[in-house]
């Protein structure tokens, strides 16, 4: 599970994952959009659906799939439900994402709005602060801050992937 906050470059980093070690990649946000366009964006409970759909999709994923990967900030109440869920169905590692807030915010503005939840800039701002602040048994960290290192990123991958790692 990949964690940090909105624009970090999660769904980069699970792209390459995907490519570079077959880890099949869960991308969360359209999942969410999915939801939102059935409910509403204004359905008071379009959060709880959300993560009951990506716990859905994470389910069909691991019977297929032997390593499932996928994207969140962290920043939800519903992060510990969705883990301790997936801890009794699955071995879950958790990477944490670092990336710069300036950055965080001009990937944002730069990525194709249709496949990402839109979210205003203030409260951008505080989702980020709050997945800054996420404190979990990390398994490993990808520091996301400048250029996207593509081999350290899969040698961090492949590493937690290793017998013994």
């Amino acid at each position: 599970m990949l964690v940090g906050p909105k624009g970090a470059g999660k769904s980069t980093i699970g792209q390459i994952l995907a490519a570079d070690l077959g880890i099949h990649f869960v991308s969360v946000e359209p999942i969410f959009l999915d939801v939102r366009a059935r409910l509403g964006a204004a359905h008071p409970l379009i959060e709880t659906a959300g993560f009951q759909a990506v716990l859905g999709a994470l389910r069909a994923a691991l019977g297929v799939h032997d390593i499932v990967c996928f994207e969140t900030s962290g920043a939800s109440a519903h992060v510990p439900w969705l883990l301790d869920a997936l801890r009794q169905e699955a071995s879950v590692r958790l990477i944490r994402v670092l990336a710069v807030p300036d950055q965080c915010l001009a990937r944002i503005r730069s990525r194709d709005a249709s496949i990402h939840i839109p979210v205003p800039e203030e409260q951008i701002e505080r989702i980020n602060a709050i997945a800054d602040a996420v404190v979990l048994p990390w398994a490993a960290e990808i520091d996301n801050r400048g250029p996207l290192d593509r081999a350290s990123i899969v040698s961090t991958v492949r590493n937690l992937l290793t017998p013994g790692a």
